[in-house]
């Protein structure tokens, strides 16, 4: 039996103009919002699989129909499977972990000590965004914190907008150090083969500075917004028992194990080859026998278009990858950037970022992955170029880069108080730009260092000073709360 390889597959220039035809239709009808996007993405797929066909038939024409794998088969396979099980897992856990109230204990005990007060309400929010987005993607992030930001908002009586706006361009930004933080990284990691601890190491102590320089443009943008609760609904509100939260002992307790069991994972699984994706798929699965007979509702919960919508794209890039279009742009990108550290790295922070803006920052990393895992030989710092640039895109110039923002606006539209692109765009921007030019000169430092044989921790006092500088400032700014809190709770 013959099974078809790449080289089979593409039989003419012709058939790898008609799969470029393909992908790009697919994406502007996707883009124009009038077609179901997953419909749209799987039919793009499932085209391009017939291109193939159509193309392996005239090299091979007396075995169609009679080999073993046909050349839908070399389609299928290349996909990043591991990714997409990642992204269903993490949908699982969210979804078992808030049904038992975790995530509602959790906002009750981080708000208590604010008493009201809409700035520093502000501040515990997004510092408990930047915790968590480095051990659940940006979307996950985003299904925990909007529920309990426009549930906390309603009952304060604040207007919950700015939260989320501010959240889900924290997220996006504090999920650069971490694998598993946003979906394109672990996209670039798994291509380039980039090591989780070097990623952390290089990004950890920017996210740092990046959030210490993003929290005072935000409260200054959204000061006006900002008041303090009546004490009457504050009362009311606080007197609850965090513990009231909680709707389950036993999936609550097992759902915090469980966590802490993916979390370690997470952190130290990589070094010993354990993959991510399969520690989520381990504690989802665990969660799911646990909950027995509401294990079909938490299954519901999943967001099967998200999931059956990145199949569809990830199928349509490895076609573009099989007819060598991807090999055609990273030669074309090489007599651009040559063999210059300073402009490839300028190039893959600012191009990859600019496209993020308006094409999703998921398609972005996953055609441009290959390039940087080539161009990689230039400077290690490439990959780490393209994790960052995929990420500050996302909430540069629209909101349309990142899930996590669509998550944003869609709770808020369900709310019947949407968020305004017009908004979204001003701040995004604001800080995607500040975002960008820091990134470059932190990325380009690092590139000196490497290239001088000197460790990437020596930028560590660049990012963390300032970090713990302001964390300072915010406790002696809440200790006040926090005492008045420990006083009437005795």
């Amino acid at each position: 039996m013959v099974s078809p390889s790449g080289d089979d597959i593409v039989a003419l220039d012709a058939f790898g103009i008609a799969i470029l035809a393909v992908f790009i239709g697919t994406y502007v009808m996707i883009s124009s919002e009038k077609v179901n996007r997953t419909g749209m993405a799987l039919l793009g797929m499932g085209i391009a699989g017939f291109v193939f066909w159509l193309a392996y038939a005239l090299q091979h024409p007396l075995t169609v129909g009679w080999e073993e794998h046909g050349p839908f088969f070399e389609l299928v396979s290349h996909i990043e499977w591991d990714t997409i099980l990642f992204i269903m897992s993490m949908m699982i856990i969210v979804a078992v972990a808030g049904a038992s109230g975790m995530f509602q204990y959790i906002a009750l005990r981080l708000v208590r000590p604010t008493q009201g007060g809409h700035k520093r309400l502000f501040i515990t929010f997004l510092l408990f965004v930047f915790g968590i987005s480095l051990f659940f993607d940006t979307v996950s992030t985003m299904l925990i914190m909007c529920p309990l930001t426009i549930e906390v908002c309603r009952a304060l009586d604040i207007d919950f907008k700015p939260f989320l706006i501010a959240e889900s361009i924290t997220c996006n930004y504090a999920s650069i150090p971490s694998i598993v933080g946003a979906v394109p990284n672990l996209v670039i990691a798994n291509r380039v083969d980039l090591d989780a601890g070097f990623l952390f190491l290089s990004f950890m102590p920017l996210s740092a500075l990046l959030f210490i320089v993003s929290l005072p443009i935000l409260l200054k943008w959204y000061s006006k917004t900002f008041g303090e609760t009546d004490d009457h609904r504050v009362e009311r509100i606080f007197s609850i028992d965090p513990v009231h939260m909680i709707k389950s002992r036993r999936d609550f307790y097992a759902s915090v194990i469980a966590i802490g069991v993916l979390i370690v994972g997470f952190m130290l699984g990589p070094a010993y080859g354990l993959a991510p994706p399969m520690f989520a798929l381990i504690v989802a699965a665990f969660m799911l026998l646990l909950s027995h007979d509401r294990a079909n509702e938490f299954l519901n919960e999943v967001g099967w278009d998200t999931v059956f919508f990145l199949v569809g794209l990830f199928g349509l890039v490895v076609a573009l990858d099989i007819v060598g279009l991807i090999d055609d742009l990273a030669a074309w990108i090489a007599i651009v950037i040559g063999d210059s550290e300073v402009v490839a790295t300028v190039f893959m922070v600012w191009i990859p970022a600019m496209l993020s803006a308006f094409l999703d920052n998921l398609p972005v990393s996953i055609v441009l992955a290959p390039i940087a895992e080539q161009f990689s030989s230039i400077s290690p710092v490439l990959p780490l170029a393209l994790v960052f640039a995929v990420n500050v895109g996302g909430y540069i110039f629209t909101p349309l880069g990142s899930p996590a923002n669509m998550v944003a606006i869609g709770f808020s539209e369900k709310e019947h108080d949407p968020i305004p692109f017009i908004e979204f765009i001003k701040i995004g921007t604001i800080l995607g730009m500040i975002h960008l030019s820091i990134g470059t000169g932190w990325l380009l430092l690092e590139s000196v260092l490497l290239s001088s044989g000197w460790s990437i921790v020596l930028l560590f006092p660049l990012g963390f000073i300032p970090f713990l500088l302001g964390l300072y400032y915010i406790y002696t700014h809440f200790k006040p709360h926090y005492d008045s809190v420990l006083i009437e709770s005795n």
